[in-house]
């Protein structure tokens, strides 16, 4: 019996807090990045600076706005709903959160949150990147974000990783 899988959207919080972050850092790196530019040329001062600055708009602001407008968006989290539960191997579904820098910071018998591993990934995402792992009555809910379970959709839907075999096929 192979595995049902549906996908939900879910709530998302932290888009506006994730776009200012990295729009901040992103008109940092275009300051400094025109600032090497002309230290580099030999003509750095600061009215030559605040003029180029002007006229190079398009680099210094319209792309850290587009950096931040994707990095936020790409922030959305759905529900991966998959049935039924006794056939899911939650050790494999772990061992992929394991795979993709997570790791484990609550464990309850019927819930698993992971945050990442990495301090400056973790600091990127504002914390908000929060995936989780629920088992209900005969589901498991699988909360991650989308592009997360872009990955992990072909594996649970073609794949037979996750599916747990009964033992009687083992032998």
């Amino acid at each position: 019996m192979a595995l049902e899988v549906h996908v939900k959207s879910a709530e998302s919080k932290g888009h506006i807090e994730i776009f200012l972050l990295h729009f901040v850092l992103m008109l940092i790196a275009m300051f400094v990045f025109l600032a090497l530019i002309m230290l580099i040329g030999g003509s750095f001062t600061w009215p030559n600076f605040w003029k180029f600055y002007i006229t190079f708009i398009p680099l210094t602001v319209i792309l850290p706005v587009i950096v931040a407008i994707t990095t936020s968006v790409s922030y959305k989290r759905v529900n991966v709903h998959i049935l039924p539960a006794s056939k899911v191997n939650i050790d494999k579904l772990k061992d992929f959160m394991f795979s993709e820098d997570y790791i484990i910071v609550d464990k309850d018998k019927t819930f698993i949150q992971f945050i990442r591993r990495k301090n400056l990934p973790r600091l990127l995402s504002l914390n908000y990147d929060k995936p989780s792992i629920t088992i209900q009555n005969d589901e498991v809910v699988v909360n991650v974000l989308k592009r997360l379970s872009l990955v992990l959709l072909p594996q649970l839907t073609i794949g037979k990783r996750f599916l747990l075999e009964p033992e009687s096929s083992k032998e």
